[in-house]
């Protein structure tokens, strides 16, 4: 009787079965494939040492002096993939929150880790330790565990140690929102959109695309393209959300991702070297599915840098140089280069009046290039100041709901910093979003960031007053949910 009848072995490994009985004599190993395996029995050891050769399955029979006989199949796998054990990664943050390090950290694991074909890498940000808020002109030493595992292979694990750098940087509002919304649906591989970025030309890029059900699986990138002589140094604050086929979520996730990231200044730092092209976003595209993304790009240093966003088969390695030539589609929407990145708006109430009103999505942007505007205003970051005036001599309640007018939307807020999130909500509804108190003779002041969400039908009005509007209530609704930064 050996110890274990069946053994999976990594390539280049020696491992050693015990046997359990006879207590004594010879065994005879036969049967086994000597191409697959090597195996010897070691009378002193009492053990079949199995040394493993190549890929694939055989079965070893150990036979004693009395004929009987035992079995043991092994089995010789590859690792997944391999992974280097150490990176490094330059980040911004005013401070980077403890989540932020650990996804940063994530992230550069992943990019020191080789797959092997249909292997695939993991890396959860839950699991990185050491990781804390992380201030500007500071580094932190992490350990990100990864895991690399596919059918067919041994999985491959390896504790990264990740060095995140925290560079201090101004924060500067882009000069141009770059659109790619265009083909929507994707039914061929190509680039779908490019445009240069330098220091004094920083931009917002908005990316949006679907896949039809059934399509093959693609894969959506982010290419960042450096022509000069020395490296650039690319800085990028992204909201990245998707694959999936819910077109709501993937719009709000993506959202609240950059609104966060950029209310911190939570962004990375990439170098570009010279005459090379790199990958800043990697997104699997199935069928059926949509991925989107928005980033604030700024070049920090160097030649100016070409961003393309380009789509192609997920087989393909992903590194090759951006094409100039962009695919096209009967059906238009927009893509292109809008000069008006940001809205800033003054709104103030006085308790008593009518109500006040801010409506969200509803100016359609001139194209600086060749191409379709840009209607409801997506990517368009709307920032508001709110006074709230109450004369009388009570304190008094003023409430501010969401009203979508295009159809159904969701909603991301930040409140005075804090993150506020709805659901989706119909046109015609109007949802009570949060109350503000207003002392007697006094004043408030809000601060408001938001913006229209990919996926869902803008403009929306957000109302501000004393008194409910029309359809409105003051009761909580379930399409709001609040978290703090």
């Amino acid at each position: 009787m050996l110890g274990q009848t069946s053994l999976t072995m990594i390539l280049g490994r020696r491992v050693s079965v015990p046997v359990r009985s006879p207590p004594s004599g010879i065994l005879t190993l036969s049967g086994f494939d000597p191409e697959i395996v090597q195996a010897v029995f070691n009378p002193v050891s009492r053990t079949i040492d199995v040394a493993a050769q190549h890929l694939g399955s055989t079965t070893i029979t150990a036979t004693d002096m009395y004929g009987l006989s035992a079995t043991l199949t092994v089995t010789v796998q590859a690792y997944a993939g391999k992974a280097y054990a150490s990176t490094s990664i330059i980040i911004t943050g005013n401070p980077a929150a403890a989540d932020f390090v650990a996804e940063s950290a994530a992230a550069a694991a992943t990019l020191v880790a080789y797959p092997q074909p249909g292997a695939h890498v993991h890396a959860d940000p839950a699991d990185v330790r050491g990781a804390i808020p992380l201030w500007p002109d500071n580094q932190l030493h992490v350990t990100a565990p990864l895991t690399i595992a596919g059918p067919g292979y041994a999985p491959y694990h390896q504790d990264v140690a990740v060095t995140v750098v925290n560079l201090a940087q101004p924060e500067l509002p882009p000069k141009n929102l770059l659109v790619s919304d265009y083909p929507e649906t994707i039914a061929e591989n190509g680039t779908l959109f490019y445009a240069d970025v330098s220091f004094d030309q920083p931009a917002r890029l908005l990316y949006y695309h679907y896949a039809n059900p059934g399509s093959q699986l693609r894969r959506v990138l982010v290419k960042a393209q450096n022509n000069g002589l020395t490296s650039s140094y690319l800085h990028m604050i992204a909201g990245i959300a998707g694959p999936s086929p819910d077109i709501l979520a993937v719009g709000h996730e993506a959202t609240k991702r950059f609104l966060v990231n950029d209310l911190a200044a939570q962004g990375q730092v990439f170098e570009v070297p010279p005459h090379a092209t790199i990958n800043v976003v990697n997104q699997l595209l199935p069928g059926g599915d949509l991925v989107s993304g928005l980033m604030q790009l700024r070049v920090l240093a160097g030649s100016d840098v070409r961003v393309a966003v380009v789509v192609q088969d997920a087989s393909e390695i992903p590194v090759e140089p951006i094409s100039q030539t962009l695919l096209s589609s009967a059906v238009k929407h927009a893509r292109g280069v809008y000069e008006v990145p940001d809205f800033y708006y003054d709104v103030a109430y006085t308790v008593g009046q009518d109500p006040a009103s801010l409506v969200i999505g509803k100016i359609p942007l001139p194209n600086a290039v060749q191409g379709e505007v840009l209607g409801g205003d997506y990517g368009v970051k709307q920032a508001a100041t709110l006074t709230l005036l109450n004369p009388s001599p009570s304190p008094a309640r003023v409430g501010m709901w969401f009203e979508p007018r295009g159809g159904t939307a969701t909603g991301t807020f930040l409140i005075d910093g804090d993150l506020v999130e709805l659901h989706p909500v119909r046109a015609g509804s109007v949802v009570l979003v949060r109350t503000f108190d207003v002392p007697p003779r006094g004043y408030r002041r809000v601060n408001l960031v938001t913006m229209p969400e990919g996926g869902s039908s803008y403009p929306v009005v957000v109302w501000f007053s004393s008194q409910p509007p029309p359809g409105a209530s003051w009761n909580a609704s379930p399409a709001v949910y609040a978290q703090r930064r």
